[in-house]
């Protein structure tokens, strides 16, 4: 089984990949992954009921969501164990010819598009090429259930997942699990959690507006063309129908597809979804897909059946929500193929055309007039601009909502040129994302919130690859001023939200700005920690890790983790002088072996020691940060992670014997560790704990 993302990211439950090393650009995966395109799914209950008594799972999206992700890994078919139907899984090497033709969906010529590759190995593939969706409820419920204070995130609900996985950890594993990747794979997906809220609607900026809205019907319970059309015209009309509909969003944004689910097995049920196809086409102008969601082999076919993980990326609610009740979901090899062969057709068929579609007017209609000659010369402005450029106008330009928030409303040129950035962060057009963000800002100065996240994303863009070399000069001059700015800004709001808080005498109303001023910090942290230049690009990040310590309201178990991480930042620091030394070192010695034919000279010794002696290293710094975890996760009571944290800092500390002596932290923690209380360790009823009976507390 290859080494994939998913699993690196769900390590705990693949540990025969433990020995594994770190993927290669794992940070701008994770947030590509973040901001993928959203797919609502809305199915009638007559629908949802089918799915229910057939497959054990609460409707239709409770059934794709377990398909997010990266669509060409195809992840949950890579979850079939060795041995089992091993055939019958797909690899990058397979041709197309290999791909079970399915007659409810013509599958376009993978051969054709290169974005297509099935490869689900993180060590072939630029991770900012591959294309990534997330699927959420109906728009309705999305609304509904929307938090009026615009927070990204929870502390606290970050908190609780952190917990309660740690101990899922600790049930799971023993000393003698390798857990360096492990530790690193926790750390990402506390990461990942921490800049991603798929339920949330921000009105500062449009990663987690829905793009596509996928409406399905159910041919085998005889849901016919009416009630096609009565789904969409209440989709369309949810901007007028729904009380409180966002201003900043507009229905005529989504583009809407008809998922048509049949019995494979009847041939009359097949016929009536083409010809509904095609009058769908032809009356509402609205593509359909085809899905054989029912068939006896499905069913029934237990030598081919597959445990569904999680998808990586969920809201933190969302993830809360199945840890506290975990329930197992299976479905056969087939479907889960006929499932991803649909998801192919929808994603690079009918979805990014569409955005790239949308993207491409947006560019000509507002972001080249912005370029012009006339629009760039405030000489020219003053004469042609008829209103005279003001705080007074430029406040007019926000739209009060029911409840009497300010936002910009949909059709606003600044709400479309912020959009056109994001989907092209989405589409990996990191160039035009840049572009546009730094077009953006001079029109946002009197927005902080606006402006704020249009300058994180604008460092971001540059960061992930706006740029083809990051350099010294760039990252000194251009990114870490962006992010220094943005920071300063999201200190402006929460400064003027402590201000409006004191007048209606309401708490923590500086704690929605924070949310995005974590956001902003940790994603810088882990994108410098991502350059090849480990030894100018890691002070940035040390510098903003210890700030989130500072200046954040997290959790202990938070605080804990990125504690943790400062002690990668300072293994990181590895002067490049001693790359170049070691390296000639190396080569000498192996010139030295081939004269003499012995392997007399290892040349281990000649590296610790040398790169020790001088100096050149943040190794013993890195050591004592992982030492100020260890007695923190020892205050927590998870043993296992001070069990771990110890062995790390054993080999730096062993030959420095007064570190050992009686009384002092390291002697404090071993012998904590070896006589630790009886309450401390696992229950009995949690040591035997599994991927679906583990009982959270929420």
């Amino acid at each position: 089984m290859v080494f994939s993302y998913e699993h690196y990211m769900n390590l705990l439950f693949h540990l025969d990949n433990s020995k594994e090393t770190v993927p290669p650009e794992i940070a701008k995966r994770i947030i590509s992954n973040a901001i993928a395109p959203v797919i609502t799914v809305t199915s009638t209950p007559l629908f949802d009921k089918h799915i229910q008594e057939t497959y054990k799972v609460d409707s239709l999206y409770m059934l794709l969501r377990f398909f997010g992700g990266c669509v060409s890994d195809r992840d949950q078919a890579n979850e079939a164990k060795v041995g089992q139907h091993e055939h019958e899984v797909y690899d990058a090497s397979d041709s197309t010819d290999s791909i079970p033709k399915n007659k409810n969906l013509e599958v376009p010529n993978l051969s054709k598009k290169g974005s297509r590759s099935r490869s689900n190995s993180l060590f072939q593939r630029d991770s900012t090429q591959s294309q990534y969706i997330r699927f959420t409820r109906p728009l309705g419920d999305l609304i509904e259930t929307r938090d009026a204070n615009d927070m990204l995130f929870n502390y606290h609900s970050l908190e609780v997942f952190l917990d309660n996985y740690l101990k899922l950890v600790a049930a799971n594993t023993d000393e003698m699990v390798p857990h360096n990747l492990l530790k690193k794979s926790i750390y990402h997906s506390f990461f990942s959690l921490a800049i991603s809220s798929t339920n949330n609607l921000s009105p500062y900026e449009t990663f987690n507006h829905p793009i596509l809205s996928l409406i399905a019907l159910d041919i085998s319970n005889g849901e016919v063309y009416e009630d096609a059309r009565d789904l969409l015209v209440n989709f369309k009309n949810l901007n007028h129908n729904t009380e409180n509909f966002p201003i900043f969003m507009n229905t005529n944004e989504m583009l809407p597809v008809f998922l048509l689910c049949y019995n494979d097995d009847s041939q009359e049920e097949f016929e009536k979804c083409q010809a509904l196809a095609k009058k769908l086409k032809k009356q509402l102008f609205v593509e359909s897909i085809l899905l054989a969601l029912w068939k006896d082999s499905f069913i029934y076919d237990e030598n081919s059946v597959i445990q569904l993980h999680q998808p990586v990326m969920s809201s933190l609610e969302e993830i809360l929500f199945f840890l506290q009740a975990p329930t197992q979901t299976t479905l056969s090899l087939a479907l889960i193929n006929s499932i991803y062969d649909m998801l192919d057709y929808l994603v690079y068929d009918l979805m990014i055309p569409f955005m790239k579609r949308k993207v491409s007017f947006w560019e000509e209609t507002i972001l080249q007039p912005r370029k012009s000659l006339f629009n760039g010369a405030k000489f020219f402005k003053k004469f042609m601009n008829k209103n005279p450029v003001n705080g007074n106008h430029q406040h007019n330009s926000l739209t009060r909502d029911s409840q009497g928030n300010e936002y910009f409303a949909s059709s606003s040129s600044e709400f479309l040129m912020r959009k056109l950035a994001d989907w092209s962060m989405m589409l990996s057009d990191f160039k035009t994302a840049y572009s546009t963000y730094e077009s953006l800002m001079d029109d946002l100065d009197a927005f902080p919130k606006y402006l704020a996240s249009c300058i994180e994303w604008c460092a971001v863009s540059l960061l992930m690859g706006a740029q083809s070399i990051v350099t010294v000069k760039m990252i000194k001059n251009d990114i870490n001023p962006l992010i220094e700015r943005a920071l300063a800004t999201y200190e402006n709001c929460s400064q003027i939200q402590r201000g409006k808080g004191k007048e209606s005498n309401s708490l923590d109303v500086t704690e929605p700005v924070r949310s995005y001023e974590t956001r902003c910090m940790i994603l810088a942290s882990e994108l410098f920690l991502s350059l090849s230049d480990t030894w100018t690009s890691t002070p940035y990040a040390i510098q903003y890790l210890e700030t989130i310590l500072d200046e954040c309201k997290l959790g202990p178990c938070s605080q804990i983790m990125v504690w943790e991480r400062l002690s990668d930042c300072y293994n990181l620091r590895v002067d490049p002088r001693i790359k170049h030394r070691v390296g000639a070192m190396k080569k000498d010695a192996k010139d030295t072996e081939d004269l003499r034919g012995e392997h007399k000279y290892s040349t281990d010794h000649f590296t610790d020691e040398d790169i020790l002696s001088e100096g050149l290293t943040r190794r013993r710094k890195a050591a004592f940060f992982r030492l100020i975890a260890a007695k923190k996760w020892a205050e927590q009571k998870q043993w296992r992670q001070v069990s771990w944290c110890l062995k790390d800092i054993e080999s730096t500390y062993s030959e420095i014997e007064f570190l050992h002596g009686n009384g002092l932290i390291l002697s404090k923690l071993k012998n904590q560790l070896n006589l630790k209380d009886v309450d401390s360790a696992p229950r009995p009823s949690e040591k035997n704990l599994t991927r679906t009976s583990v009982s959270f507390i929420g």
